[in-house]
């Protein structure tokens, strides 16, 4: 954390608060100690690029490559086209918009593509060899919306870092950040459908992008690449290396989350958390029947602030579509109790965070944020009261069937409740 950075930080959110931001980031710089070596070891070598080049698929899109250009560093617009020149799959082309903002030169490019799909790169960032080549092959599987791993690149230094493995799509996490960001490959017949980039939007045009197009699509349709193809340039002035340089950019991403919620109709506000380009959605209700929902507390479990079950029994009354929806549990020493489950590859619960103070925010602020989950404990969660069939002694069966009946299931961070 740079003094810019510390200072800003301080002046929003307070000394307190500090402490733990700081404690977090000596915590993510300890991560990025042997990232560097990583990731130059998990570049594929020169044999399986050869194999890349040489193998067909059985649908093969031009992918039209579209980079918004503005007074572009010459040492690294040359890079960025090296990046794009090296691809090992050979059918796409490079689409370079100039001459007005952000949205507006993107849109200049995506009039001109002739592609299937397109691909958002910026102008002083890069992309590894087999980005395209690993995107078509979801392509081939049925994906209309591709998004990748991605880190920093720090030029100066010539190293990486702050590699970012993302998970699957969530459209929880998208209303808190733009965490899908790079590398972006999307249809473009759906981009068009959804009405290409809008200019109000510019600093967050892709995240307001991503919350359209996605919601026209099934999560089916969405792929994740768990691969690191992205490298976003930190350089003076860039977002990646500051950014409080954006608050337009942070106030835009505000305004991509409450006009997608507007037009879904729901009643909610957006804050910007402490974190900068990290967002609160908060619902309301003008009516909630208690008696719809019902909250299940384990012995002895209360929570650390009142109100906490009105905002989520407020937030099961705007979407329908989830069944449950979590509290985080801390002991008495503020050290994580339980705050989600996810699946492992073998399908084994994989508890969140657990024994992690709960002031820290995690590795991207994915700790501090809202999000879909496979289970939550049956100690500390409000379920709709048609699913009371439901409950459980057994956390990850109450789970299963309320998903077996369609609903998702929520972790809430900040609804923090004491054991």
């Amino acid at each position: 954390m740079n003094l810019k950075r510390l200072t800003d930080y301080l002046r929003r959110n307070g000394m307190s608060d500090t402490g733990y931001a700081v404690r977090q980031h000596m915590a993510d710089r300890k991560t990025d100690r042997d990232y560097n070596k990583r990731a130059r070891e998990m570049r594929p070598a020169e044999e399986e690029l050869s194999r890349q080049r040489s193998q067909r698929f059985a649908y093969e899109p031009l992918i039209s490559i579209l980079v918004p250009t503005y007074r572009p560093d010459d040492s690294f617009f040359r890079e960025m086209l090296r990046s794009v020149k090296a691809q090992t799959y050979g059918n796409y082309e490079l689409l370079l918009g100039n001459g007005g903002g952000i949205s507006e030169n993107t849109n200049a490019a995506l009039e001109e593509a002739s592609g299937d799909y397109i691909a958002l790169l910026d102008q002083d960032d890069l992309i590894e060899p087999d980005a395209l080549f690993w995107a078509v092959e979801e392509i081939n599987k049925g994906a209309r919306l591709v998004y990748t791993d991605e880190d920093k690149y720090d030029g100066k230094k010539d190293r990486y870092i702050r590699a970012f493995h993302k998970p699957d799509f969530d459209m929880e996490l998208l209303l808190s950040n733009n965490y899908v960001c790079h590398f972006l490959v999307v249809e473009r017949e759906l981009v068009l459908e959804a009405g290409g980039l809008r200019s109000e939007y510019d600093g967050a045009q892709d995240h307001d992008l991503i919350l359209r197009c996605a919601d026209r699509l099934e999560r089916s349709e969405i792929a994740h690449i768990d691969r690191v193809l992205y490298h976003w340039r930190i350089h003076g002035g860039s977002t990646a290396g500051d950014p409080s340089t954006k608050d337009y950019a942070h106030a835009a991403g505000k305004r991509a989350i409450e006009d997608y919620l507007k037009s879904k109709d729901k009643l909610c506000f957006v804050t910007e958390t402490e974190h900068r380009g990290f967002y609160r959605v908060e619902y309301y209700t003008e009516r909630t029947d208690s008696f719809m929902y019902v909250m299940w507390l384990g012995e002895g479990i209360r929570p650390k602030e009142p109100g906490n079950e009105a905002r989520m029994a407020a937030y099961l009354e705007a979407n329908p579509d989830v069944g449950a929806i979590g509290g985080r549990v801390t002991d008495s020493m503020g050290r994580i109790i339980s705050s989600g489950y996810l699946r492992d590859e073998d399908g084994e619960p994989v508890p969140l965070y657990q024994g992690m103070n709960y002031h820290l925010s995690g590795e991207f602020h994915m700790a501090s944020l809202r999000r879909e989950v496979e289970i939550v404990s049956n100690q500390c969660v409000m379920i709709r009261e048609s699913l009371s069939g439901c409950v459980d002694s057994d956390s990850g069966r109450m789970c299963k069937k309320i998903k077996e009946k369609g609903y998702r299931i929520i972790i809430d961070p900040r609804m923090i409740f004491i054991k």
